[in-house]
């Protein structure tokens, strides 16, 4: 009777054992992490347990399969006659449809221990998959990635053009070019309860160019840069390197604090990926304290040919400040200064020129500073005036300017155009005085604009000379003028001069400052030929060439 009780007893234990095993709630460990597997629909799926271990010792333990269905576990039957089964540790599809995704959980009971192990596998069921690989070496291996043990046929294609000769698990393609590219197809054939299964797999193969290394080249940040952040907030370094091109081994970036490496630092995180042909790698202070402002920080950058590095230092914003209205104030004065300048420009200039003169005396042959040139023909009192009178009185009388000017300074019998020709010869500048009287019909012979003529070819055509233009009085336009003077007057605006002006007559004036500036530098009175010159002056009279 006893014996009856205890046969009775066991077989209530084995029962509820066995339906605790089958109820997919039971908390179980879970040592790994998901995995996932790629499928296509159509083809068959023979999936062990995830783990090793678990298919090895499957004769001495309890292994249940189940499937998450929208939240909802259902056991997977070990009835083989179903499309869905499993047999021990190992899981069968066949064949696949798209409705089979989801994620399967493998629960593992070891006999003789408490407890169980639990393993997920994500399935994803398509049309079609691959996976890419990206070689630039010689030799390329590329791993069928549907191979199993269950395994008992192996075909491999190209394109879907079948690769004769080529049945093993690995295929090697040697001395690789571009037409090697494409798409590698590995179907595996094996056998289940006397029928025959199919599982492919697809690898896209891209043969890079060539690797250059080359000596690390950091882009970013530059050396001794400085970064302003705030006391106690959260800052990001960044820096970005260079190793060469197609080169993504033996490429190290690391982040240092006063020459020690930051491993595993509190408050400190290191985040390194690469973008084509440049490595990133990114230093996060959670909080920057006053010790990270006293310190120096490095990005390093080494390969096999060399290592290189540059500094970061942090400064608080209120230093970024200081800095700023330090720079703006900079930039004012040099502003200001320049403005002075540009404005004293030609003060500065005469005042040099009255200092180093006597070092600069020019023995160029010539005897008049200026050639002056006017209208001839019925001359106004305002015009006379500034001709005899202003313009003698101030450069002559008070700056020390020899000029000379027509009519004042002709000699008597001598032929007017031969004149114009060998004293113009001796001038080192020209002044053509502006009036709106002037008309384009002093040309060429007429003697009263054959200086005119004379004067602009040896200014505008043999640049022998500079030109000096004072206007008198308003003009409209300068249409009245000879052609090649208007091209000049569109390039140099004439200095205009005031009767009415309070300094019209005074050689310290804004106006004669600028007409001095265009002056030569030494008068021609101080330059050692003008003593050996054999030069009559002549008072004004009634008779001009």
């Amino acid at each position: 009777m006893e014996a009856l009780w205890m046969i009775i007893i066991c077989s209530l234990a084995d029962l509820t054992e066995s339906s605790k095993h089958m109820d997919g709630t039971v908390p179980c460990a879970t040592p790994q992490v998901p995995e996932e597997v790629k499928a296509v629909e159509g083809e068959a799926l023979y999936w062990p347990c995830p783990n090793s271990d678990c298919s090895e010792e499957a004769e001495h333990s309890l292994i249940q399969w189940f499937k998450n269905s929208s939240g909802t576990i259902q056991p997977i039957t070990a009835d083989e006659r179903a499309r869905v089964h499993h047999h021990g540790p190992v899981l069968y599809i066949l064949p696949l449809t798209l409705n089979d995704s989801g994620l399967y959980i493998t629960r593992w009971w070891e006999k003789n221990k408490t407890g169980c192990d639990e393993f997920k596998t994500e399935l994803v069921v398509g049309e079609k998959f691959h996976t890419e690989l990206k070689e630039n070496s010689e030799t390329v291996p590329i791993t069928c990635p549907a191979y199993d043990n269950q395994t008992k046929s192996l075909t491999w294609y190209k394109d879907s053009h079948l690769i004769p000769n080529e049945s093993k698990k690995i295929l090697y393609l040697h001395n690789t070019q571009k037409k090697d590219e494409g798409m590698y197809t590995c179907v595996c054939t094996w056998e289940h309860h006397g029928r025959h299964y199919n599982t492919s797999g697809s690898i896209h193969l891209e043969i890079k160019d060539p690797g250059i290394s080359s000596i690390p080249k950091i882009l970013h940040p530059s050396n001794n840069s400085v970064k302003f952040i705030d006391l106690g907030s959260e800052v990001v370094l960044q820096c970005s390197v260079f190793f060469g091109i197609n080169i993504k081994q033996y490429c190290f970036v690391d982040w240092l604090r006063n020459n020690a490496e930051l491993i595993e630092e509190t408050g400190y995180t290191i985040h390194n990926w690469n973008e084509r042909d440049t490595f990133y790698s990114s230093l996060t202070i959670s909080k920057v304290s006053e010790a990270d402002l006293q310190s120096e920080f490095q990005c390093k950058a080494y390969n096999q040919n060399k290592w290189v590095n540059v500094i970061i230092t942090l400064k608080t914003t209120e230093s970024d400040l200081l800095l700023v209205v330090t720079y703006l104030c900079t930039f004012l004065i040099v502003l200001l200064a320049a403005g002075t300048i540009k404005w004293f420009a030609v003060d500065l200039a005469l005042l040099f020129r009255g200092l180093c003169f006597k070092l600069k005396k020019t023995e160029d042959g010539k005897v008049y500073d200026a050639y002056v040139i006017y209208q001839k023909d019925n001359v106004d009192e305002k015009t006379a005036n500034f001709i005899n009178r202003v313009l003698p009185a101030v450069l002559e009388n008070s700056c020390g300017f020899k000029l000379y000017i027509h009519c004042r300074d002709d000699l008597p019998g001598e032929d007017c155009m031969e004149q114009v020709e060998r004293v113009m010869k001796l001038c080192r500048r020209l002044i053509v005085v502006l009036t709106p009287g002037i008309s384009q019909g002093q040309q060429l012979p007429t003697p009263h604009g054959y200086d005119w003529q004379v004067g602009l070819y040896q200014v505008l055509v043999q640049q022998e000379m500079s030109m000096i233009l004072i206007q008198l009085g308003k003009m409209k336009d300068y249409s009245h003028l000879p052609l090649a003077l208007q091209h000049h007057l569109q390039k140099t605006p004439p200095l205009k001069w005031s009767e009415r002006s309070p300094h019209a007559t005074s050689a310290s004036s804004r106006f004669w400052k600028q007409v001095r500036y265009m002056m030569p530098a030494v008068p021609a009175l101080l330059c050692p030929n003008f003593c050996s010159a054999k030069i009559r002056s002549y008072e004004l009279s009634e008779t001009c060439c």
